[in-house]
Protein backbone atom coordinates (compact mmCIF):
# COMPACT_ATOMS: atom_id res chain seq x y z
CA UNK A 1 0.00 0.00 0.00
CA UNK A 2 2.77 2.46 0.85
CA UNK A 3 4.48 1.78 -2.49
CA UNK A 4 1.16 2.34 -4.27
CA UNK A 5 0.50 5.56 -2.34
CA UNK A 6 3.91 6.92 -3.34
CA UNK A 7 3.29 6.03 -6.96
CA UNK A 8 -0.11 7.75 -6.96
CA UNK A 9 1.22 10.82 -5.13
CA UNK A 10 3.94 11.40 -7.75
CA UNK A 11 1.68 10.75 -10.76
CA UNK A 12 0.32 13.19 -13.34
CA UNK A 13 -3.12 11.86 -12.47
CA UNK A 14 -2.79 13.01 -8.86
CA UNK A 15 -1.46 16.49 -9.69
CA UNK A 16 -4.33 16.93 -12.17
CA UNK A 17 -6.82 15.68 -9.56
CA UNK A 18 -5.47 18.11 -6.97
CA UNK A 19 -5.68 21.04 -9.39
CA UNK A 20 -9.29 20.18 -10.18
CA UNK A 21 -10.26 19.74 -6.53
CA UNK A 22 -8.70 23.10 -5.66
CA UNK A 23 -10.55 24.85 -8.48
CA UNK A 24 -12.86 27.74 -7.51
CA UNK A 25 -15.97 25.82 -8.66
CA UNK A 26 -15.32 22.90 -6.30
CA UNK A 27 -13.85 24.93 -3.42
CA UNK A 28 -16.94 27.16 -3.41
CA UNK A 29 -19.25 24.16 -3.13
CA UNK A 30 -17.10 22.61 -0.42
CA UNK A 31 -17.16 25.83 1.57
CA UNK A 32 -20.94 26.13 1.33
CA UNK A 33 -21.46 22.50 2.29
CA UNK A 34 -19.12 22.65 5.30
CA UNK A 35 -20.70 25.83 6.65
CA UNK A 36 -19.48 26.21 10.23
CA UNK A 37 -18.14 22.62 10.41
CA UNK A 38 -14.31 22.47 10.41
CA UNK A 39 -14.17 18.97 8.90
CA UNK A 40 -16.27 16.24 7.35
CA UNK A 41 -15.75 12.49 7.69
CA UNK A 42 -15.11 10.32 4.65
CA UNK A 43 -17.12 7.11 4.37
CA UNK A 44 -15.57 4.59 1.96
CA UNK A 45 -17.90 1.89 0.69
CA UNK A 46 -17.09 -1.01 -1.64
CA UNK A 47 -13.33 -0.47 -1.90
CA UNK A 48 -12.71 -4.11 -2.86
CA UNK A 49 -9.70 -6.28 -2.08
CA UNK A 50 -6.56 -4.19 -1.65
CA UNK A 51 -4.57 -7.42 -1.35
CA UNK A 52 -5.65 -8.88 -4.68
CA UNK A 53 -6.20 -6.00 -7.13
CA UNK A 54 -4.43 -2.84 -8.28
CA UNK A 55 -7.51 -0.56 -8.76
CA UNK A 56 -8.67 -0.84 -5.10
CA UNK A 57 -5.11 -0.09 -3.94
CA UNK A 58 -4.99 3.01 -6.16
CA UNK A 59 -8.46 4.14 -5.02
CA UNK A 60 -7.62 3.70 -1.33
CA UNK A 61 -4.29 5.47 -1.89
CA UNK A 62 -6.17 8.45 -3.31
CA UNK A 63 -8.54 8.55 -0.32
CA UNK A 64 -5.67 8.49 2.19
CA UNK A 65 -3.72 11.10 0.23
CA UNK A 66 -6.80 13.32 0.18
CA UNK A 67 -6.92 13.20 3.99
CA UNK A 68 -3.22 14.09 4.07
CA UNK A 69 -3.61 17.01 1.65
CA UNK A 70 -7.00 18.49 2.62
CA UNK A 71 -7.54 19.92 6.10
CA UNK A 72 -11.32 19.64 5.73
CA UNK A 73 -11.30 15.82 5.71
CA UNK A 74 -11.75 14.21 9.12
CA UNK A 75 -11.92 10.50 9.98
CA UNK A 76 -11.90 7.77 7.31
CA UNK A 77 -14.40 4.93 7.76
CA UNK A 78 -14.24 1.89 5.47
CA UNK A 79 -16.52 -1.04 4.72
CA UNK A 80 -16.47 -3.84 2.20
CA UNK A 81 -17.82 -7.30 3.09
CA UNK A 82 -14.89 -8.99 1.30
CA UNK A 83 -12.15 -7.37 3.42
CA UNK A 84 -9.96 -10.00 5.08
CA UNK A 85 -8.53 -9.80 8.58
CA UNK A 86 -5.14 -8.90 7.12
CA UNK A 87 -6.63 -6.14 4.96
CA UNK A 88 -8.51 -4.80 7.98
CA UNK A 89 -5.29 -4.58 9.98
CA UNK A 90 -3.54 -2.80 7.09
CA UNK A 91 -6.39 -0.29 6.81
CA UNK A 92 -6.24 0.38 10.53
CA UNK A 93 -2.47 0.85 10.37
CA UNK A 94 -3.09 3.50 7.67
CA UNK A 95 -5.43 5.44 9.97
CA UNK A 96 -8.79 4.10 8.79
CA UNK A 97 -11.63 2.76 10.94
CA UNK A 98 -13.12 -0.45 9.52
CA UNK A 99 -16.87 -0.71 10.11
CA UNK A 100 -18.11 -3.98 11.61
CA UNK A 101 -21.70 -3.59 10.36
CA UNK A 102 -22.77 -3.68 6.73
CA UNK A 103 -24.82 -0.48 6.35
CA UNK A 104 -25.61 -1.42 2.73
CA UNK A 105 -24.89 2.20 1.83
CA UNK A 106 -27.69 3.55 4.04
CA UNK A 107 -25.67 5.96 6.20
CA UNK A 108 -27.68 9.10 6.91
CA UNK A 109 -25.79 12.36 6.41
CA UNK A 110 -26.85 14.22 9.53
CA UNK A 111 -23.81 16.47 9.03
CA UNK A 112 -21.50 17.12 6.04
CA UNK A 113 -20.13 13.80 4.82
CA UNK A 114 -17.95 12.74 1.88
CA UNK A 115 -18.94 9.35 0.48
CA UNK A 116 -16.04 7.81 -1.44
CA UNK A 117 -17.57 5.08 -3.60
CA UNK A 118 -15.60 4.46 -6.80
CA UNK A 119 -17.13 1.84 -9.11
CA UNK A 120 -19.75 0.60 -6.65
CA UNK A 121 -22.91 -1.11 -7.83
CA UNK A 122 -25.73 1.27 -8.79
CA UNK A 123 -27.93 -0.24 -6.06
CA UNK A 124 -25.48 0.98 -3.39
CA UNK A 125 -25.69 4.57 -4.63
CA UNK A 126 -29.45 4.28 -4.78
CA UNK A 127 -29.54 2.97 -1.19
CA UNK A 128 -27.49 5.96 -0.05
CA UNK A 129 -29.78 8.43 -1.80
CA UNK A 130 -32.95 6.71 -0.56
CA UNK A 131 -31.70 6.83 3.06
CA UNK A 132 -31.06 10.56 2.67
CA UNK A 133 -34.11 11.47 0.57
CA UNK A 134 -34.65 14.85 2.25
CA UNK A 135 -33.29 18.17 1.10
CA UNK A 136 -31.33 18.84 4.31
CA UNK A 137 -29.54 15.47 4.24
CA UNK A 138 -28.85 15.41 0.50
CA UNK A 139 -27.34 18.88 0.84
CA UNK A 140 -24.90 17.42 3.39
CA UNK A 141 -23.48 14.92 0.89
CA UNK A 142 -20.49 15.01 -1.41
CA UNK A 143 -20.31 11.86 -3.48
CA UNK A 144 -17.17 10.67 -5.23
CA UNK A 145 -18.37 7.84 -7.42
CA UNK A 146 -19.73 6.64 -10.74
CA UNK A 147 -21.05 9.35 -13.04
CA UNK A 148 -24.80 9.87 -12.54
CA UNK A 149 -24.89 11.46 -15.97
CA UNK A 150 -23.79 8.13 -17.44
CA UNK A 151 -26.49 6.32 -15.46
CA UNK A 152 -29.03 8.73 -16.91
CA UNK A 153 -27.82 7.95 -20.42
CA UNK A 154 -28.17 4.22 -19.72
CA UNK A 155 -31.60 4.85 -18.23
CA UNK A 156 -32.81 6.29 -21.53
CA UNK A 157 -31.62 3.11 -23.27
CA UNK A 158 -33.24 0.71 -20.78
CA UNK A 159 -36.52 2.56 -20.27
CA UNK A 160 -38.65 -0.56 -20.10
CA UNK A 161 -36.43 -2.71 -17.89
CA UNK A 162 -35.94 -3.24 -14.16
CA UNK A 163 -32.60 -1.42 -14.46
CA UNK A 164 -34.37 1.94 -14.18
CA UNK A 165 -36.23 0.90 -11.03
CA UNK A 166 -32.96 -0.07 -9.33
CA UNK A 167 -31.60 3.42 -10.11
CA UNK A 168 -34.71 5.52 -9.59
CA UNK A 169 -33.18 7.79 -6.91
CA UNK A 170 -30.05 8.30 -9.02
CA UNK A 171 -32.17 9.38 -11.98
CA UNK A 172 -34.50 11.51 -9.84
CA UNK A 173 -31.66 13.43 -8.14
CA UNK A 174 -29.93 14.29 -11.40
CA UNK A 175 -31.84 17.57 -11.79
CA UNK A 176 -30.41 18.76 -8.44
CA UNK A 177 -26.84 17.56 -9.12
CA UNK A 178 -23.72 19.43 -10.15
CA UNK A 179 -21.22 16.92 -11.48
CA UNK A 180 -17.50 17.28 -12.15
CA UNK A 181 -15.88 14.41 -14.07
CA UNK A 182 -12.52 13.08 -12.87
CA UNK A 183 -9.77 13.21 -15.50
CA UNK A 184 -7.81 9.95 -15.63
CA UNK A 185 -5.07 11.64 -17.75
CA UNK A 186 -2.95 8.50 -18.15
CA UNK A 187 -3.65 4.86 -18.96
CA UNK A 188 -2.04 3.80 -15.65
CA UNK A 189 -5.08 5.01 -13.71
CA UNK A 190 -7.87 4.44 -16.22
CA UNK A 191 -9.13 1.20 -14.63
CA UNK A 192 -9.20 2.70 -11.14
CA UNK A 193 -10.76 6.07 -11.95
CA UNK A 194 -12.56 6.01 -15.30
CA UNK A 195 -16.08 7.47 -15.46
CA UNK A 196 -15.94 8.84 -11.90
CA UNK A 197 -17.20 12.24 -10.81
CA UNK A 198 -17.60 14.59 -7.88
CA UNK A 199 -21.33 15.02 -7.19
CA UNK A 200 -22.77 17.96 -5.24
CA UNK A 201 -26.49 18.31 -4.49
CA UNK A 202 -28.32 21.60 -4.12
CA UNK A 203 -31.96 21.29 -3.09
CA UNK A 204 -34.21 23.97 -1.66
CA UNK A 205 -36.54 22.85 1.17
CA UNK A 206 -39.65 23.56 -0.88
CA UNK A 207 -38.49 21.53 -3.88
CA UNK A 208 -40.51 18.43 -4.81
CA UNK A 209 -38.52 15.22 -4.24
CA UNK A 210 -41.31 12.90 -5.33
CA UNK A 211 -40.22 10.10 -7.64
CA UNK A 212 -42.47 9.47 -10.62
Amino acid sequence: MRVCMKKVETSLFFSTFMDQTRSPQILDRLSRLLGSEPKMNMVIYGIGSIESYDPPRSQLSLAILMKKMFSWIGDLEVFDPILSGTETRVLESLGCSVLSINEQGRRQALKPTLFFMPHCEAELYDNLLQANWRSDMLNHIILFGNSFETYEQYGSVFKNSNVVNLRKHILAVRRFTKEFGIKTVSDDYFRAFHDLSWHFFSIEPEMDLNIV
